[in-house]
């Protein structure tokens, strides 16, 4: 499986996805600094309490990355049957199974990676440039403080990364492009409601990880049908 997957690699170039990652870590940062000047400026209050900041920087992480999962997906699974390029990948002599497997399994890997690595370096960032600034010292940020949530954190990612891959269903549907990326808008859409300081979806864990464990059945059954997919 590690084979294939390295096969994936260099068939599909990631240097993209860590250049993307990359920036979208520094507007997360900054969006999250400029929250509190607008806040300041408008006068409302958008981080009551350090839950708050974590529990905004780890919505934008994870949203960011469910869409890039979502782009992953269509460029390693959706475009080969789109532009029939599948047709050349399954006539090598490897299971149909083991290939499409390969492929989810890096998606994960990858969406996981980026989450995990863009959780440390937003929180690290914000908590290093506030000791510097001081421009959010009453939520009292402190390094032995994170370990908790960053933890929590980690147990969001995880459900998070097994939840960005239920578009892989909407798009092996009719191999589409459009419904891949725009399934995964409605999921961000689905976890992230009724954000707000006193309740949102995104802290009931449960919610994620039902979405999860659908994704695994998606993925299943994807890989399941993929030896009854027509390629002509």
């Amino acid at each position: 499986m590690k084979y294939l997957m390295k096969l994936e690699l260099k068939k599909y170039p990631i240097a993209w996805f860590i250049k993307g990652s990359i920036l979208a870590n520094i507007l997360i940062v900054s969006m999250l600094i400029l929250l509190i000047y607008v806040e300041q400026l408008e006068g409302e209050v958008v981080y009551r309490t350090a839950s708050d900041f974590y529990m905004t920087s780890g919505i934008l992480i994870r949203a960011t990355f469910i869409v890039f999962a979502a782009v992953l997906i269509s460029k390693l699974v959706i475009d080969e049957f789109k532009n029939r390029t599948s047709l050349v990948l399954f006539s090598y002599p490897i299971n149909r199974k083991s290939l499409m497997i390969a492929k989810i399994l890096l998606i994960f890997a990858l969406t996981l990676s980026a989450m995990v690595i863009s959780t440390l370096v937003v929180v690290g960032s914000f908590i290093g440039l506030n000791e510097l600034f001081g421009f959010a010292d009453h939520l009292n940020l402190t390094i032995q403080s994170i370990w908790p949530e960053l933890l929590s954190m980690m147990l969001f990612n995880l459900v998070a990364a097994g939840t960005s891959l239920v578009p892989v269903y909407f798009g092996m549907r009719k191999h589409s492009v459009p419904a891949t990326i725009v399934s995964s808008l409605i999921i961000i859409l689905i976890t992230n409601s009724s954000l707000g300081t006193e309740f949102s979806l995104i802290n009931l864990l449960y919610l994620p990880a039902i979405l999860a464990a659908v994704a695994v059945f998606v993925v299943m059954q994807t890989v399941y049908k993929v030896d009854r997919v027509d390629l002509g």
